[in-house]
Parts: C-alpha cells; sequence; structure tokens
C-alpha cells in the first residue's frame, strides 16, 4: 500500500486515490461515479462525502480568519473597504476549495480505512449494459 504523502498527492493532484491516474472530476462539479483507469467507485456509501465537507468548511473558516483579524484590529481601513473585500470570501473559497475537500477526504479514507478494491469495481456486465 502506498504511503501517506502518496495519497496526500493524489489528493492534492485531484488523482484516484487507488491508482493515481485516473481524473476525479468530468467537469468543474460533476464527479465522475467511478474511476475512468481501474474502475475504483468514489461515492462508499450515502453521504460519504459529508466529511469532505468539514474539510470545506474548516479550511474556509481558517483562510477567512486569518483574513477578517488582522483586518478589524487595523483601525487605519475604513469598515466599508473591509467589507467589500471580505463579503465575498464566505462564497467563494466553499467553491473554490470543493474539488481539492472531496479529493483529500477520499484520501485520507482511503489511507486509513482502505477497502478491497475488486469489491468496490463494477463487473463486465454491469459495464456492457450501462449500469455505470
Amino acid at each position: 500500500m502506498p504511503g501517506l504523502f502518496t495519497f496526500l498527492k493524489r489528493g492534492l493532484l485531484l488523482r484516484c486515490p487507488v491508482c493515481g491516474q485516473g481524473h476525479l472530476f468530468s467537469g468543474v462539479f460533476k464527479m465522475h461515479e467511478y474511476c475512468p483507469v481501474c474502475d475504483f467507485r468514489f461515492e462508499r456509501e450515502e453521504g460519504y462525502f459529508s466529511s469532505a465537507m468539514a474539510i470545506n468548511l474548516i479550511i474556509s473558516e481558517l483562510v477567512i480568519t486569518a483574513f477578517a483579524i488582522p483586518l478589524a484590529a487595523n483601525q487605519a481601513i475604513p469598515i466599508l473597504t473591509i467589507l467589500l473585500w471580505g463579503a465575498p470570501l464566505p462564497i467563494l473559497l466553499p467553491l473554490l476549495l470543493f474539488r481539492h475537500s472531496r479529493s483529500l477526504w477520499m484520501a485520507m479514507d482511503h489511507y486509513l480505512h482502505p477497502v478491497n478494491v475488486a469489491s468496490e469495481q463494477i463487473s463486465e456486465s454491469e459495464h456492457w449494459h450501462g449500469y455505470r
């Protein structure tokens, strides 16, 4: 099994946690159901990506806090300027981090809880009949 840094690298590069080659996303926010290379099923169960949302929230809040505290402490900057620059952050950051939070969650989960890859792959008959 690959090491932690290999999984984190795959997560940062938006690659399949199993093979490291398949792309996770087919569009900006559209994720493949299975890896296009090794047929690994990305969503293991219903609600699987709830932890990815938590990762997204934590990183977004840390960045916003790191941005807001120095600005709030600086009395020379008008409050309107702070609001105009800071208001888009809670909307934009979660959108910008969406793909990477999902990918990092899958990489960490696969490292901590490896699964039998064969059980997560689709059979030839499912692939042939378009169930994928």
